[in-house]
């Protein structure tokens, strides 16, 4: 993590003087519009937010706010937020329940590739043996799909990468088939 991004997740992790302020109170439903009510979306290239840790939801945030983290949708959104706001985003989204596998299983021939993907590249070393994630790495277990496929087209585009460099170097040699067999796979683990 960058030095301003450890220093703004510190801040902001402190604890608050204040209450938080009723800001995200009038953006919550914007939020639930778009990453769903229970935090499982239903919109396309569009994550859903729950299983993420306060921790690692309050640093993206604070992303999007600072503009680290480009996106057309949330930088607007959260540029006026303070940084009670924030933290009160953060809370909401880790009280979410984790995003539930979906109903038809993975394709068997794909979920086999993306499992010998996943190990090859190491993806339990940072995002846990479950793929629940911490603190500093989000779950993505379950997460929709497309939102993966895209989330790892970004980092291979070197699109995004901010303080998670360490992605852009995990997809480089990927191709599309693989990428695409890797988000298939995460996305559609069997419950545990």
């Amino acid at each position: 993590m960058t030095t301003r991004m450890t220093l703004a997740a510190v801040v902001l992790a402190l604890p608050g003087t204040a209450p938080a302020q009723d800001g995200f109170a009038e953006l919550k439903d914007q939020c639930i519009a778009c990453h769903g009510e229970a935090g499982q979306s239903e919109t396309p290239d569009t994550p859903s937010l729950g299983g993420l840790d306060a921790y690692y939801a309050l640093v993206s945030l604070v992303g999007f706010r600072d503009g680290r983290r480009p996106s057309e949708i949330m930088v607007p959104i959260t540029e006026e937020m303070s940084n009670n706001d924030l933290r009160a985003a953060a809370d909401w989204v880790a009280a979410l329940p984790d995003p539930v596998p979906p109903e038809a299983p993975g394709d068997p021939e794909m979920m086999e590739r993306g499992a010998a993907l996943a190990a090859a590249h190491h993806c339990t070393q940072c995002h846990g043996a479950d793929l629940r994630g911490g603190k500093q790495m989000p779950s993505i277990r379950n997460q929709r799909e497309d939102y993966l496929l895209k989330a790892l087209g970004d980092y291979k585009a070197e699109r995004r990468f901010g303080d998670r460099a360490a992605m852009v170097e995990v997809v480089q040699d990927l191709d599309e088939a693989e990428l695409s067999a890797l988000a298939h796979y995460v996305a559609h683990l069997p419950a545990e």
